[in-house]
């Protein structure tokens, strides 16, 4: 996918460089497809922290649920 999504911005880039415009149109169009794809590389490393901060929680409360089971075991012998 994210071979597709490089190609595809390439692509936008030559064309946008071999289109009759001014250099100063050219270079906002260019500058516009560099901030969209940062701000795509943004959601998706957004998204993969908050999937790791979930499985981290996740982790650390089966870790205090285990905690606590084998206090209360403890205690029972």
């Amino acid at each position: 996918m994210n071979k597709i999504f490089i190609a595809f911005t390439a692509g936008i880039i030559v064309g946008i460089l071999y289109a009759p415009a001014k250099g100063k149109n050219t270079r906002n169009k260019i500058a516009k497809i560099g901030n969209g794809f940062k701000q795509g590389w943004n959601d998706i490393t957004d998204t993969i922290a908050d999937k790791i901060e979930s499985a981290r929680e996740g982790i650390d409360n089966i870790a205090d649920k285990s905690v606590n089971k084998i206090e209360s075991t403890q205690f029972e012998i």
